[in-house]
């Protein structure tokens, strides 16, 4: 390795070596595509020394990433100052990257799971009265890139690792993106079409950010004007979406996520056929990351006592050959 590191400073021309591990941070060589030119500098770590080994706009070749490889190096370092350009290259290169087998499916997990939060908790926290069509086609560029990704149940299993339990809105927003995704490919949605769920799955609470932390936190019972502020988050939802460009199914997900199949839901009471198919697929995953996720008001449940719940105590709110289908493809770690 100190061979290795003496020969990759003198490649790269000289530079000063920062002692501080505070100013880096390590990321999976393997996400640096062959023949890329990338805007921030890549530094291979030597105890507490960092040694530059590529610098911004030098192009990251097979042989230096083969180079790695032999030497066994599985992190290398990118200046804390230059992760914006980082992200940017990854949110770029997302298709590519998450699609490539020859990068371990728990590397490709984290980057889906890292980059796809960094963008939807921007929306969810900027607090604005309005989605910004920027922001739309960002979410659109992740659903395209990580469709492929996310019909296997090998990305289920592994994603399932690290899927936090901490109740997020944003987070749990992605987490029934996930299982929205996997579920949708068991029935006869075209790829265009489970793109359009996919988008109405990532932003289907987004009137939450509308309501009052104070209650959305509440620990306690909700008093009645409490809940009824609450259910317009649905309504809220399809306002914020309105200066926007949003398929159908992507609005039926933001508006009806809270009907049940016996018509007992919230805004408009449909039931049975009159719900539509993403909507009953998205209710089954919007209930289970609930249940499965520490809340104010309620502990996680394991998975398997989620679906037990679910199948016992939440009668008449679920299309059960949905449902069926639903637990058949959890993958091993998830039941």
């Amino acid at each position: 390795m100190r061979q290795f590191t003496r020969n990759a400073a003198s490649s790269a021309e000289s530079h000063p070596q920062i002692h501080n591990e505070n100013n880096y941070f390590p990321i999976s060589p393997a996400v640096l595509n062959p023949d890329m030119i990338t805007d921030f500098r890549v530094y291979l770590r030597q105890q507490d020394r960092f040694v530059l080994y590529t610098r911004e706009r030098q192009r990251f070749t097979r042989a230096l990433k083969d180079k790695l490889l032999r030497n066994g190096i599985e992190l290398v370092y990118v200046p804390y100052h230059q992760q914006d350009r980082y992200d940017q290259y990854v949110f770029d290169n997302l298709g590519s990257i998450l699609d490539n087998n020859e990068i371990e499916i728990d590397v490709r997990s984290q980057v889906f799971l890292e980059t796809s939060s960094k963008h939807v908790q921007q929306i969810f926290e900027n607090k604005l009265p309005a989605l910004t069509q920027e922001s739309v086609d960002n979410l659109n560029h992740i659903v395209d890139s990580s469709l492929s990704f996310l019909s296997t149940k090998q990305a289920m299993d592994s994603l399932g690792k690290f899927i936090s339990h901490d109740y997020k809105t944003f987070s749990h927003c992605i987490h029934v993106f996930v299982y929205t995704m996997l579920l949708v490919k068991n029935f006869q949605f075209t790829d265009k079409q489970c793109k359009q769920i996919g988008i109405g799955a990532l932003l289907h609470d987004i009137g939450k950010t509308l309501i009052p932390r104070n209650i959305l936190d509440k620990p306690g019972k909700l008093t009645t004007l409490e809940w009824e502020e609450v259910q317009r988050h649905s309504i809220y939802g399809l306002r914020m979406c309105a200066q926007v460009s949003l398929p159908q199914r992507a609005i039926n997900c933001i508006l009806f996520h809270h009907e049940k199949f016996d018509g007992n839901g919230y805004p408009s009471g449909l039931c049975g056929p009159n719900l539509p198919l993403e909507v009953r697929i998205l209710t089954c995953c919007d209930v289970y990351d609930a249940i499965t996720s520490d809340r104010p008001y309620a502990k996680a449940e394991t998975p398997f006592n989620a679906l037990k719940i679910m199948n016992q105590h939440m009668i008449g709110t679920f299309d059960l050959q949905v449902f069926k289908r639903f637990i058949s493809v959890l993958g091993p770690g998830q039941k």
